[in-house]
């Protein structure tokens, strides 16, 4: 059975046995309602540019050609269609490879991390990690799932989305440091992931999995790390008593299913929050793609494993650095380009501003 046919079979069965809700935490639209000033309307907030600082590297796809302002980018809605035509010439196009050795030719490579193969993908290594934790720390392994936020309209006005995610992200250090401080003495590994509320902007989850029980109280210090350092976190919206802010689950093999603090499926738990599944990325519904072209344009990752949570995501064991296969060239509809630069880099450019006259 495929990956894709496993996470459906899991997920079918969890909605079917406890509703919708069975893996997936109670999780309201925190970050869109942390400031209680007036929402703005959707028009407004995809009318921002993605970034108002200068020396931020974007792909030059959303380089804002006519701005005679500097090195500027698109706006919010611009880029979102951008990223619509990367899917869009995406879906027919492919790697040539050579084999040196054999002169033989290969089309193909790994597909994009917004096409629905890639989530397959994704999940498989869910398993793994959930297959490495289970049977590494057993009926003592417990699960954490910390949520942070940031205001994205700290005054009423809609913030630039790259501006608002770098913000959202600048307490990582110290929140990784209180984690390690709250867990010092104990295995532990966690996988942070980003999640769009309604309006396309991120907020930030944290799995963390413990060998050995953990309450609220335990991780109580890492939210208010993220409170010092994050200066667009409301303390309204990170209540460390409320369950969207710290739930604490039993994923332990002697765990009780009938217990609503006991994790059913720890896979099926954290897949739900990368979004859609199975689905075609130009049929998400309208927030997922505007994240996902935040992702694009940046270059930043959906999820940020621990160093020991990504080698119990390694599925297979890692190819020699030696390969007589070689890129050389790209085919594009039926058309084919010659790869003079191997590097499989994306071309960026730094935002920067003109000085005034």
């Amino acid at each position: 059975m495929s990956a894709a046919d496993r996470y459906e079979s899991y997920w079918d069965d969890l909605v079917e046995q406890h509703g919708r809700s069975a893996s997936r935490l109670s999780e309201s639209d925190r970050a869109d309602i942390e400031n209680q000033r007036e929402r703005p309307s959707p028009w407004e907030i995809r009318s921002q540019p993605l970034t108002e600082a200068d020396g931020v590297p974007l792909r030059e796809e959303v380089r804002d050609l006519g701005n005679l302002q500097g090195d500027r980018p698109l706006s919010w809605r611009e880029s979102v269609k951008e990223w619509r035509e990367y899917i869009i010439d995406s879906e027919d196009t492919e790697a040539i490879f050579q084999n040196a050795e054999t002169g033989q030719y290969h089309a193909g490579g790994d597909p994009h991390r917004f096409d629905p193969e890639y989530s397959a993908k994704q999940y498989a290594k869910l398993k793994d990690l959930e297959r490495g934790l289970s049977d590494d720390y057993g009926r003592l392994l417990h699960t954490a799932m910390l949520s942070l936020t940031a205001s994205p309209w700290p005054d009423g006005e809609p913030l630039p989305p790259v501006d608002h995610l770098n913000e959202l992200d600048s307490s990582w250090e110290a929140v990784r440091r209180s984690l390690s401080r709250v867990l010092e003495g104990r295995r532990w590994e966690y996988l942070a992931i980003l999640e769009p509320h309604q309006s396309g902007y991120f907020h930030i989850h944290i799995a963390v999995f413990v060998e050995g029980k953990v309450t609220r109280e335990t991780f109580a210090p890492v939210i208010e790390a993220h409170l010092r350092n994050c200066d667009l976190a409301g303390r309204e919206a990170h209540s460390v008593t409320d369950d969207s802010t710290i739930s604490v689950r039993h994923a332990g093999a002697d765990r009780d299913l009938d217990d609503d603090d006991q994790l059913d499926e720890l896979a099926c738990y954290l897949a739900e929050y990368l979004g859609s599944y199975g689905e075609s990325p130009l049929e998400a519904p309208d927030h997922v793609q505007a994240s996902n072209a935040i992702l694009w344009a940046t270059g930043k990752q959906r999820w940020r494993p621990s160093q020991g949570a990504q080698q119990y995501m390694k599925a297979y064991p890692k190819e020699d650095d030696e390969s007589d296969w070689e890129l050389i060239g790209i085919r594009s509809g039926t058309e084919y380009y010659p790869c003079d630069d191997t590097s499989g880099g994306v071309d960026r450019f730094v935002t920067s501003s003109l000085d005034p006259p």
